[in-house]
């Protein structure tokens, strides 16, 4: 044959839209997939604050216009200034229809990132367009299988930092629709998508960075690139004014500074944030070990003759320049500098500002450039003339190095991120994996002491017992001297004494500690409360009680002692009192109606079936909103009573629960099983003195 007989490959035709959508499916796929075992797990780490402390979560769709209303944390006695209603309106929805279910909560996580994984395939098609699908496809396996994102995966609460991200992803996409097709629709639908990222979480501001940036390389003049952003500009106004209209001009105030905040001193400030810079960079790039704890003192405020932050700064200077070049010749490895430096920069200037501590999903959006500079590194070593018409298959095929080098590096990061992800099973297992990670926090050394503690509380064998409080009690006590003035370490270590290991003073002098180093801790003096209360000093309690009000308004416990205590005896001091002696608790007074009619008793009914298929799911809290409404119907019901007695004991809500045991004692005095239920209830209350009381009775 001779040489012009010779046949030429054919080459495929360009890749079809759905071919893409195709495509992209199975990248959302792999995104959840990697997360699917997390959908097993408990509530983890801050999920319990975001979730089942949140009572406007709790209220179900109902409470949704309230979380329009409120911080992020209102309910945590903390005012951060943090609006992110977007996630919480998502958690009441899920509780409205699953009740307190945290496997529904991983199980949307997990979908909510496959989402992110479609998206984003279909928007960096668009971006590269001069590329072969595959090179996107790639840089979307990297960032779905990088182990970087479990803390905000696998972390129920961070769905916040999901839903910002994918909203971004969804403005740019409906931004290049409009520039392409000029129909309106698409430019609202951007605007809409960008309001709802700024409704996630405010860090999606970026968007309005990232937005310039991307119209820019698709071909707009700077210029025309200005004009266009504006109209973002109008999003951010109105976020800003809803905010400032629901949560007015507030102060951030926090009852732990140091452990949150402990860059604050501005000698440190910039040294520390060039060193965590640094350091955020090393875990894109190899991403072990990872921890949910970096706060204080885990890493140390840095100097400028550390050679971390001299090094950090260098490195910043020298990509921040890189980046600007590059952005501005429009080379692919200078928009994945531009995307680490928008979407981390942010970051970096909340530890600059505030002082805050180093988390890992710093790392989420950037771990999008990450993706892009190695994909583009790795075309340029392996450099192969570009096919943009083979299929992607075929272009496998020509660039087969590359393929198996991602394909490598994408496997080992999912068997990571799987096996990671196994670490936020529970808190127990979160806190113990990550010990020895984290063994100079004071958090992380606290949140270990703890579990240990409520194992010890649940040990039935005394010796195992006694085993697992002084170790529980070495790690809290160890937190206390990383960081003095940790208020909540006094306060867990008062309540071990109180409830584990019961040793009235020792429980008294912590909690004393407690408001003393954190004078803003409500729940200090809350325990102080029942502490004097249950010792008849009464004057006492109800001075810490309203103390606890006064520090958090929102913390049940503290208005719901300070009320019943008031009730019974009159008492409501708001001055330390100079002197205090017993006073006598008058029962509560009820009053039943005369005639109940049959409309009355079916809403009785459908109340109390409500509350008791809540507590069939462990939703106690939901429970027991409704035999509170059944007992507005009926209140000497007993089967509601008891219902009620029992779930305020599951919620730990026990000062509600012994009145309620007493108020149906008073009507039924010898029901033996809520005699026996009481005693139990003064037994996790560390009252083992009038549980013995309680017994004798249960004898007679």
């Amino acid at each position: 044959m001779s040489k012009k007989e010779i046949p030429k490959p054919e080459l495929a035709k360009p890749q079809s839209l759905y071919n893409n959508i195709w495509l992209g499916l199975i990248i959302g796929v792999i995104g959840f997939l990697v997360y699917a075992n997390t959908i097993g797990h408990d509530y983890v780490y801050d999920d319990s604050d975001a979730v089942i402390k949140n009572l406007y979560v709790q209220e179900g769709i109902s409470g949704i216009p309230n979380i329009f209303k409120v911080d992020f944390w209102y309910f945590q006695n903390l005012k951060m200034g943090y609006y992110r209603p977007l996630s919480l309106v998502t958690f009441a929805i899920e509780h409205e229809f699953f009740g307190n279910n945290p496997h529904v909560g991983h199980f949307d996580n997990a979908l909510f990132y496959g989402l992110t994984g479609f998206l984003l395939f279909l928007l960096l098609i668009k971006i590269f367009p001069a590329k072969n699908p595959a090179f996107s496809l790639l840089i979307c396996l990297v960032f779905m299988a990088h182990p970087i994102h479990t803390e905000v995966v696998a972390n129920i609460k961070s769905r916040d930092e999901i839903f910002s991200f994918l909203n971004i992803i969804t403005m740019l996409l409906f931004a290049l629709q409009y520039k392409k097709t000029k129909k309106i629709s698409a430019f609202v639908w951007s605007i809409i998508f960008f309001y709802l990222a700024l409704l996630s979480k405010e860090t999606a501001m970026v968007g309005l960075a990232l937005l310039p940036v991307i119209l820019y390389y698709s071909g707009n003049k700077i210029q025309t690139v200005i004009i266009k952003t504006l109209p973002y500009v109008g999003a951010i106004i109105l976020f800003l004014l809803q905010k400032r209209y629901f949560l007015g001009s507030q102060s951030v105030i926090t009852y732990e500074n140091l452990n949150s905040f402990p860059y604050t001193d501005s000698a440190i400030k910039l040294p520390t944030v060039f060193n965590i810079f640094r350091l955020c960079l090393g875990l894109l790039i190899f991403p072990w070990p990872l921890s949910y704890d970096y706060s204080y003192n885990q890493v140390p405020a840095s100097h400028w003759g550390d050679l971390g932050a001299i090094l950090g700064m260098v490195i910043f200077i020298g990509l921040a320049v890189l980046a600007v070049i590059g952005a501005y010749k429009k080379t692919i490895w200078g928009l994945g500098l531009a995307v680490i430096y928008i979407t981390l920069v942010p970051s970096m200037a909340f530890v600059y500002l505030r002082g805050g501590v180093m988390v890992e999903r710093f790392l989420y959006a950037p771990c999008l450039g990450f993706g892009i500079l190695l994909i583009y590194g790795l075309s340029l070593v392996f450099k192969k003339p570009e096919e943009i018409k083979l299929n992607i298959l075929l272009w496998a095929k020509n660039n087969v190095i590359i393929t198996c080098i991602v394909l490598l590096i994408s496997i080992i990061f999912s068997i990571e991120t799987i096996a990671r992800n196994t670490v936020w099973k529970d808190q127990f297992t979160l806190f113990s994996s990550d010990m020895t990670k984290a063994s100079e926090s004071a958090q992380a050394n606290l949140l270990y002491g703890t579990v240990i503690l409520d194992k010890a509380g649940k040990e039935k064998d005394s010796v195992l017992r006694k085993k697992d409080f002084d170790l529980g009690m070495e790690y809290c006590k160890k937190a206390s001297r990383i960081y003095p003035g940790y208020g909540q370490t006094y306060c867990d270590i008062g309540f071990a004494y109180a409830m584990v290991e019961v040793n009235r003073d020792s429980a008294l002098k912590y909690f004393r500690k407690c408001v003393q180093v954190a004078p803003g801790y409500a729940r200090g003096y809350v325990n102080l409360g029942i502490l004097y209360q249950n010792v008849g000093r009464l004057k006492l309690a109800s001075y810490y009680y309203n103390k606890a009000v006064e520090s958090n308004p929102l913390l049940a416990d503290g208005k719901t002692n300070a009320d019943n205590l008031k009730k019974a005896t009159g008492l409501d001091v708001h001055e330390f009192p100079d002197e205090d002696t017993t006073l006598p608790t008058k029962p509560v007074e009820t009053t039943a109606p005369v005639n109940v009619s049959p409309e009355k008793m079916k809403k009785f009914e459908d109340y109390f079936s409500q509350g008791e298929e809540a507590v069939k799911k462990n939703d106690f809290m939901r429970g027991i909103k409704f035999f509170k409404k059944a007992e507005l119907i009926e209140p000497d019901n007993e089967k509601n009573l008891i219902y009620l007695a029992n779930s305020y004991g599951m919620a730990k809500q026990y000062s509600e629960a012994i009145n309620t045991f007493q108020l149906i004692l008073k009507l039924h005095p010898d029901d033996q099983a809520v005699i026996k239920n009481l005693a139990i209830t003064y037994d996790m209350m560390g009252e083992k003195e009038k549980a013995e009381e309680v017994r004798k009775k249960l004898k007679q």
